[in-house]
């Protein structure tokens, strides 16, 4: 069978949750599996989502706990509100369900790095259990506490958006503990950083106040930028760490019948519009197909069928666009997230 029939590795990234994280020891791996989409025909158009597997997603970990007991784990609302509020598991499931895919990226991502991925997530909004509890009008910073010791920080608005959730299941499945078994808290647009495992405690405080990791000087905003990853090219799974690949000419496998380029993309926010990709450098660009997520908080996928005329060493790189902005080109990787691009050199043999 033509690889252009069928392409059997994965347009998929190890990724995740930091959460409580030990960002400083964020690892990469590089992870194949099966992709039954035929990329290069047209009319065989993107699937709407493409799921990380529980055992794919990478761990980082402030401190593992102890196992939570669910029945005895409880979330407390405390601080500056007007009646402290806790809550049990068996509030958290009765309340009102939700069903949603939201992909996440460890902040130590480096451009082009496999710490991402996409999961459909199960919870309930947090707003109205914030709303019960009632905010005291200096409220002006909630500190997220996990089991482990780990604390971060958000502005009380954007913990107080609707989107924001306790989610007790991530692809149909309970929460791992190693995911943030019972509960932990999904904040659209963040990176992990700013979404805790093992949440047992929202304090509201009247003061500014950074966290474990922003002390150490990672971002205190944490947001996620715009930016493309290629991830497949060929039947070759490329990442950060293998950016170098070579193709022959001929045979199913050649360049002379085209090369599948392929990725995902993301921002903080905004549905990604244009996703572009150069085989020059960024001399010229080309428009890559793509899908169109309901949510802007899952990744987009793409594709491009390239056909190069020459043999030689070419620079491939892919950026993404918003209403908002353009990534840009360079191979930042910096303590406020990385945008920059990876860079994949492909040798086309004679």
């Amino acid at each position: 069978m033509k690889r252009r029939h069928l392409l059997k590795r994965v347009l998929q990234g190890s990724g995740g949750m930091i959460g409580a994280s030990l960002l400083a020891s964020c690892g990469e791996r590089a992870l194949d599996g099966l992709f039954s989409l035929d990329l290069a025909n047209p009319a065989e158009r993107l699937p709407d989502h493409l799921i990380t597997s529980l055992s794919e997603f990478y761990v980082q970990s402030y401190a593992l706990p102890a196992n939570v007991d669910k029945d005895q784990w409880r979330l407390q609302i405390v601080g500056a509100v007007e009646t402290p509020l806790t809550l049990s598991y068996a509030d958290i499931v009765a309340a009102p369900q939700e069903f949603f895919h939201l992909t996440m990226e460890c902040i130590g991502n480096p451009a082009g790095g496999n710490l991402i991925g996409n999961a459909e997530w199960t919870g309930t909004p947090l707003l109205p259990f914030l709303q019960q509890a009632g905010m005291k009008p200096e409220a002006v910073v909630f500190v997220l506490h996990g089991a482990d010791y780990y604390e971060t920080t958000l502005p009380v608005a954007e913990v107080m958006r609707s989107q924001v959730r306790l989610v007790h299941q991530m692809n149909r499945a309970p929460l791992t503990k190693e995911h943030g078994y019972p509960v932990r808290l999904i904040v659209p647009g963040y990176f992990g950083q700013k979404q805790p495992k093992w949440l047992i405690k929202i304090e509201a405080i009247a003061k500014s106040k950074k966290g474990y990791w922003e002390r150490q000087g990672w971002s205190n905003t944490a947001q996620i930028p715009t930016h493309a990853l290629i991830q497949q090219i060929e039947e070759s799974r490329v990442w950060n760490k293998r950016s170098q690949i070579t193709i022959p000419k001929m045979g199913t496998t050649g360049w002379a019948n085209g090369i599948l380029i392929a990725g995902v993309a993301i921002d903080r926010a905004n549905p990604i519009q244009p996703i572009q990709i150069s085989i020059d450098e960024g001399k010229t660009w080309q428009i890559a197909e793509q899908n169109h997520p309901a949510s802007p908080h899952e990744w987009t996928l793409w594709r491009y069928l390239w056909r190069p005329t020459q043999p030689g060493r070419y620079s491939l790189i892919a950026r993404a666009q918003t209403q908002a902005e353009i990534q840009p080109l360079d191979d930042n990787d910096s303590k406020d997230g990385s945008a920059g691009v990876l860079r994949i050199q492909v040798d086309l043999d004679q």
